[in-house]
């Protein structure tokens, strides 16, 4: 029990890379393959949508971008506001959205039917992405594949255990994350739209994490890690 209180912050991190990986292939699969967690994607295909003049898709991307600013933004500023319970807001704000998500209809346009998908990674990127005071997502893997590379190499040249360390919590990252597309393929194969559904159980483990202490005393744990 004293390893995984001082170790915390970092089990909730993985925690939630597989939160993050399960509703990204989720949002692939279920949702027209549009992938619901970064803006890359979503703003090459507006642009390609307006050159092409398919004007419906081009301005709900645009609605897309629009709204994920807006979460990042509401998640910052709630952050600020209310710092020690930043963590639990966030966990109900996510709880909120697989809802809903989880009810939407096949004939609901897919770019509307992921609004919900959209503002909870965008909260979820604001809220949660320093794990033991490293700067690593939850959502998405490119950062996280070059930290771990960077980190092991670093390791294996200097045997400076900060750095293994560090490269255990990337790889550890991509590892979950990538245990929840495989659990939400299956999750989708098995429920359909409902599949999203199966995220209440790591955000029952998220609480879990979260409950028993503050966000400050999180914080306070880490730099004495």
């Amino acid at each position: 029990m004293n390893w995984i209180h001082n170790h915390k912050r970092a089990l909730l991190h993985i925690n939630l890379a597989f939160i993050g990986g399960l509703t990204g292939v989720y949002a692939i699969l279920v949702r027209g393959g549009n992938f619901g967690a970064a803006q890359t994607m979503n703003l090459i295909e507006m642009i390609l949508n307006f050159a092409e003049m398919n004007l419906t898709d081009a301005f709900l991307r645009l609605a897309i971008f629009i709204l994920y600013g807006l979460a990042i933004i509401a998640a910052f500023l709630i952050g600020e506001r209310f710092s020690s319970v930043k963590s639990y807001i966030a966990l109900v704000i996510e709880t909120v959205c697989v809802w809903i998500a989880g009810i939407i209809p096949l004939s609901v346009h897919p770019l509307i039917a992921l609004f919900p998908v959209f503002i909870l990674n965008a909260y979820q990127w604001q809220t949660f992405t320093t794990p033991e005071c490293y700067n690593s997502s939850t959502i998405f893997s490119t950062n996280n594949y070059k930290q771990t590379v960077l980190a092991w190499m670093r390791y294996h040249m200097t045997h400076d255990q900060s750095q293994k360390k560090r490269a255990w919590l990337f790889t550890g990252t991509l590892i979950f994350f990538h245990l929840g597309i495989l659990a939400g393929y299956f999750a989708v194969k098995h429920a359909g739209i409902h599949g999203i559904w199966f995220t209440f159980v790591p955000l029952i483990t998220a609480t879990c994490l979260v409950l028993p202490i503050g966000e400050a005393e999180i914080l306070e744990a880490d730099v004495g890690i």
